[in-house]
């Protein structure tokens, strides 16, 4: 069975998004030389774009997911009337919005905010992902208040992915001066992260990871050398159509493969 079953695989589900990678992984020795050692860390370590979940855009990709189709990306500005001075101010603004988000919707909503101030004119402003059931894009700017509202789809075009918000949104690091040096810099609401299903492990005698057909997005990577072999697949389920069943919609998808 350990023969048989070399390859070790990992999937995790979120919302549309499907992300696997399966590898048989070389091991180190005390004897490897340093081109040794490269070469299975080739496999070992592969690059940032291809792991289900390791870094922070990882998780925040996946977290994102969890939205589905339905995701609304909201940038908040001040205006000069309401411009915070300090990062602390800026915390504040928040809160008090989503205290009028709460009050206003009365019941819980899934979320994922971003304080940011560093790039463009170096003004505070937020990030934030609403659902679209959950709040419209003239609600939000009439609660927010304080200033601009932008908005635009989660998957702006047809091959769009959530790794592109998640990249953009991981760019800032914490400077100590703009934003605290310690604090998260985006945050998710619980109610959201409960929502991602547990992470799958198993081995298996195949390397091989199925994409179905019809899928909206897909990518891979695949490597291997003399040590070990490496491939990783996502896809993002495509939606069901307007009107239609998603449960039958997605159960002959399958049936097509």
């Amino acid at each position: 069975m350990e023969t048989e079953n070399r390859w070790y695989c990992v999937r995790q589900r979120a919302g549309p998004l499907v992300k696997e990678c399966r590898s048989i992984r070389p091991r180190f020795s005390a004897n490897d030389s340093p081109w040794e050692r490269t070469e299975k860390n080739k496999i070992l370590r592969p690059p940032r774009d291809s792991s289900v979940c390791r870094t922070r855009v990882d998780r925040l990709e996946l977290r994102l997911a969890l939205f589905g189709y339905e995701g609304s990306v909201y940038t908040l500005t001040f205006d000069r009337e309401h411009e915070p001075e300090k990062f602390q101010d800026v915390r504040l603004a928040w809160r008090r919005f989503l205290y009028r988000l709460n009050k206003w919707r009365k019941r819980p909503f899934d979320y994922i905010y971003l304080i940011e101030g560093r790039h463009g004119d170096h003004r505070y402003h937020i990030h934030l992902v609403l659902r679209d059931s959950d709040f419209s894009p003239s609600e939000v700017r009439w609660l927010w208040g304080q200033g601009g509202v932008d908005d635009e789809p989660l998957l702006k075009y047809s091959k769009d992915s959530y790794r592109r918000t998640a990249k953009y949104w991981n760019k800032e690091a914490t400077d100590g001066i703009r934003i605290p040096i310690g604090v998260r810099t985006w945050v998710p609401s619980r109610s959201l992260s409960k929502k991602l299903p547990p992470t799958e492990y198993w081995r298996d005698s195949s390397g091989d990871i199925p994409i179905p057909e019809g899928v909206r997005s897909h990518g891979v990577y695949n490597t291997a050398n003399e040590f070990g072999q490496y491939r990783y697949a996502w896809y993002i389920e495509a939606a069901a159509p307007e009107g239609a069943c998603a449960d039958v919609f997605n159960m002959n998808l399958y049936l097509e493969i």
